[in-house]
Parts: structure tokens; C-alpha cells; sequence
């Protein structure tokens, strides 16, 4: 068990491993992160064996970060209701500095650490994709909804749909010219094709 001391100093490691990753990529080199952390190479590599294992570290740390809320199953709104809200605040996430930056690093090691996107993916998207999921399913157990597929799949559809030109700008760097009021619209419109789509039959 890390004492108080260890443990801020692990902090510390993983706060300057993560600004710097983001912005220069997995080529930093560790004398670089130790010394923007305040602390030696050996205290470094006395908390993460390797720079692989810290890099992985501080992704899944900021996929943590920035996963959503709960969504309760029987919220007690209407079923619409609900998913506008949880469609707004899942691409206001997206649309983040740090999701955006922990997505491109992600992509930028894609070639020299594969494993990185799998990491990304289990600590990011699976788990919002399982919530979204298991909401899904206990409407279609009330008879509100009706997948053909399986409810993983169809929460996939809605969340890729959700990114929108917002989220796909966003991630290229590029400004986006539709106002937030569009923007509402837009994702309130995904939601209703989405429920009308897999609307139950009465």
C-alpha cells in the first residue's frame, strides 16, 4: 500500500506524463516527464516498470475521466426525455480539450502501440456503450422499444450517430459553423429517428 507521500508523488508522475503525451506523443522521453514532475527517473520507474505501462496508465486515466454519469433504468421521464439528456452530455464530453487529446493520442500510436486502442476503447466507449445498453434493454422489456439487433449494437448506432459534424470537426481540429441551438436540434432529431426506427409495435 503507497504511503501519502508515494501516492502524491505517483500523481504527480501521471499528471506530467499525461500533458506531455498529449502533446508530443509517446516519443518523450522519461528524463522529460521526471523532470516536468518534480522527481527523479528512479522514482518514475519505482511507480511504472515501463514507459508502455505509464503511457497506458495515464490513457485509461483520462478515459475514466471523462466517462459518463450513471443512467438509472427507471429514470421515471419519458424514454426520450432521458436519452436527449444522456445524447447531450455524452458529445458535450466528446467535444472536450481532454477527450479530444486523449483520442488523437490514442490514434497517433496506433502503428507502434496497437494495444493502446484497445485500452482506450475497454476504459472509454465499452463502458458508455454497456450503460446505453442495458437502458435500451429495460425499455424494450416495457414494451417502449424493439430491437432487431442486440442492444449493444443498437446503442452503438445511436452513439455514432450523436457524434455529428460537432465531435467530427472537433476531433480534426477544424471549427464548426452550427450553432448550439442547431446542434440541440440535431441530436434531439437523432434521438427521435432512433425511437421511431425502433419504436414497439402496439
Amino acid at each position: 500500500m503507497l504511503t501519502a507521500r508515494s501516492q502524491l508523488k505517483k500523481q504527480q508522475i501521471l499528471d506530467a506524463a499525461t500533458e506531455l503525451f498529449t502533446q508530443h506523443g509517446y516519443a518523450i522521453s522519461m528524463d522529460s516527464i521526471a523532470l516536468a514532475a518534480n522527481v527523479s527517473k528512479q522514482t518514475v520507474y519505482a511507480h511504472f516498470k515501463t514507459k508502455d505501462d505509464l503511457f497506458e496508465t495515464c490513457i485509461r486515466a483520462k478515459c475514466m475521466e471523462s466517462q459518463m454519469d450513471n443512467l438509472p433504468l427507471d429514470d421515471g421521464r419519458r424514454p426520450r426525455d432521458v436519452l436527449c439528456d444522456f445524447a447531450k452530455r455524452f458529445q458535450s464530453i466528446l467535444r472536450t480539450e481532454e477527450a479530444i487529446l486523449t483520442y488523437r493520442t490514442a490514434i497517433r500510436q496506433l502503428e507502434s502501440h496497437p494495444d493502446l486502442a484497445k485500452v482506450f476503447v475497454s476504459a472509454g466507449p465499452e463502458t458508455t456503450i454497456e450503460m446505453l445498453a442495458q437502458y435500451l434493454s429495460f425499455q424494450q422489456q416495457q414494451g417502449v422499444l424493439s430491437f432487431p439487433i442486440s442492444a449493444s449494437d443498437a446503442a452503438m448506432q445511436l452513439l455514432l450517430m450523436l457524434h455529428g459534424r460537432m465531435v467530427f470537426l472537433a476531433q480534426l481540429g477544424q471549427p464548426c459553423d452550427m450553432t448550439e441551438q442547431e446542434n440541440d436540434a440535431y441530436i434531439e432529431s437523432c434521438v427521435d429517428l432512433f425511437m421511431t426506427g425502433y419504436a414497439a409495435t402496439k
